[in-house]
């Protein structure tokens, strides 16, 4: 009898463990964990986690080392946990590269870095050519009412606009006033441009704003152009845009059109007039050089629950690595994030019997090349897309950040100390219910924001494109982002150790919620505090 009572509390105590409840796993999200596991990825020998590179290949064995002894499960088709992907490594050869205008059979040929500035992100060599059509600030933007593109075709053409955005100087602007709106982002304006159709993209200073001519306000750019550029194998179309200096737009316009004049016209009265350039048409001749084909990897593995849906967690664990012989440990850049998924497998592990959904946890590569291992993770989902009710990224979440970027002002924030910015897809209202009751035990400062098109470089941009609702977890930009000086000593543990606890407490209520989450594209509009500048 005392041996049969010994076997039942046996089962007992196993059940327990296995059905562990949420508050009792909270716990085992510590600081002490954190910090090891921080460190470990920030340290030295991983020369700043540059992907591809050796840096990344050692993060990557480290996590999935972790998830293998977590007992998480991989995907078939991933064994090890890893899912790899071709890369190609090029430079552009600004040297054999053009844009060349033809007026009336007549080409005038301008070079890039001199007359006209080109940042490409990649791509085979191409030459792009096309009619112009000029659109004012290339932007379409229904809650305003405004589109530069009404009464036009611009499908097949390359679009002429103006950098900014109308009536940038008036305080009574729909526009937000003076403070720019998410459609002042180059990134939104190729946005906008690839929807309706065009070919390629040239923007040129508005010229009644009196702003620095264009090679003065790229000059951080400029810095960049000679770089090594990073890029999927399958994804390698370039999407052209060219800034032009003042001499290039006037040879493109001629005598036919007074830019001043016309941009008066639009910000007088809102009203735009895209006009197609008559007897112009423009070549943007592209070239690439130095190219190398190879391979990096997202670490990818889960905790299985009794439906086939699931909530996704990711951060990304590649960094800026060694520069010039200085060492960028991206603590916060996002050994932060990686070192909170880390702990969140962990934790989740311990309740693999009591999920109702399961949970996957990616741990992309290539983000600091533009998010290239969640976009390849999007294309190549080893689940139905329909099946993931929810993503849920964690980038720079260690730190306090300062107000004078950009992601942090907001009169309605007194001091940054505590403060979480839950960015969210405004298709899912439900999302902000969960984000704020997850706080209930943690006591951040905790700022939800809803966002109908998220524009920043981060890994939830693809799921949120892909209707998956999302939420970007970020504490802020501070003074040593993108630096060497964003070392492991200066993390906020404290915090850290809160911002996952949260985003545990979170993901686990969406995992267990008997109604899925719902990406409601009829909403068009959302209450917005006018920080977020598209994150």
């Amino acid at each position: 009898m005392k041996k049969l009572s010994q076997v039942l509390m046996a089962i007992v105590l196993l059940t327990t463990s296995l059905s562990a409840q949420p508050h009792d796993l909270i716990q085992k999200i510590n600081e002490r964990e954190l910090r090891a596991n921080l460190e470990f990825l920030t340290s030295p020998e991983l020369s700043g986690r540059d992907a591809p590179g050796l840096g990344s290949q050692i993060a990557e064995r480290f996590i999935a080392t972790r998830f293998e002894e977590y007992g998480l499960k991989s995907f078939s088709e991933d064994p090890g946990y890893y899912q790899k992907f071709p890369l190609v490594v090029s430079k552009a050869d600004y040297e054999n590269s053009r844009l060349i205008i033809n007026i009336k059979g007549e080409n005038k040929e301008f070079i890039p870095d001199k007359d006209v500035f080109f940042f490409p992100r990649g791509g085979s060599d191409a030459d792009i050519s096309g009619e112009v059509l000029l659109c004012g600030y290339g932007i379409k933007a229904p809650e305003f009412n405004y589109d530069d593109f009404a009464g036009a075709d611009p499908k097949g053409k390359i679009l002429l606009i103006f950098n900014k955005e109308p009536q940038e100087n008036d305080s009574n602007s729909v526009f937000n006033g003076i403070k720019p709106t998410k459609y002042s982002i180059p990134q939104v304006k190729v946005r906008i441009a690839r929807e309706v159709g065009a070919k390629g993209l040239l923007i040129v200073q508005p010229p009644n704003n009196n702003l620095p001519p264009i090679e003065k306000a790229l000059a951080n750019q400029r810095k960049l152009m000679h770089d090594p550029i990073v890029q999927l194998f399958e994804n390698r179309e370039s999407f052209p845009v060219f800034y032009l200096k003042d001499e290039a737009a006037a040879a493109l316009l001629g005598t036919s059109i007074d830019l001043s004049a016309y941009q008066k016209s639009i910000d007088d009265k809102l009203q735009p007039h895209p006009s197609l350039l008559p007897d112009v048409s423009v070549t943007l001749k592209m070239r690439f050089k130095d190219v190398i084909d190879t391979t990096t990897a997202n670490i990818v593995g889960y905790v299985p629950g009794q439906s086939d849906e699931a909530v996704l967690i990711l951060a990304h664990h590649d960094h800026l690595g060694t520069i010039d012989g200085a060492l960028y440990p991206g603590a916060d850049d996002n050994a932060s994030g990686t070192a909170g998924l880390l702990s969140l497998a962990k934790a989740f592990s311990h309740c693999k019997r009591s999920l109702k959904r399961s949970v996957i946890f990616l741990s992309t590569s290539a983000e600091e090349d533009g998010t290239l291992g969640a976009i390849f993770f999007g294309q190549h989902l080893p689940v139905p897309t329909e099946k993931i009710v929810a993503a849920i990224n964690m980038d720079e979440i260690g730190r306090d950040g300062s107000s004078k970027f950009r992601a942090m002002q907001d009169s309605t924030i007194q001091g940054e100390k505590d403060l979480l910015m839950a960015f969210y897809s405004g298709q899912t209202p439900d999302l902000a219910r969960f984000a704020e009751k997850a706080n209930r035990e943690n006591h951040l400062k905790l700022v939800v924001e809803p966002v109908l098109h998220f524009t920043g470089a981060s890994d939830h941009v693809i799921f949120h494109d892909l209707k998956i609702p999302s939420v970007f977890m970020f504490t802020g930009f501070q003074k040593d982002y993108h630096n060497p000086t964003d070392t492991p000593d200066k993390i906020e543990y404290d915090k850290l150790t809160q911002v996952v606890r949260l985003v545990f407490s979170m993901a686990y209520d969406v995992t267990q919620a008997k109604q899925r989450l719902v990406f409601d594209t009829s909403i068009q509009d959302v209450k917005s505090t006018g920080r977020t500048y598209g994150y």
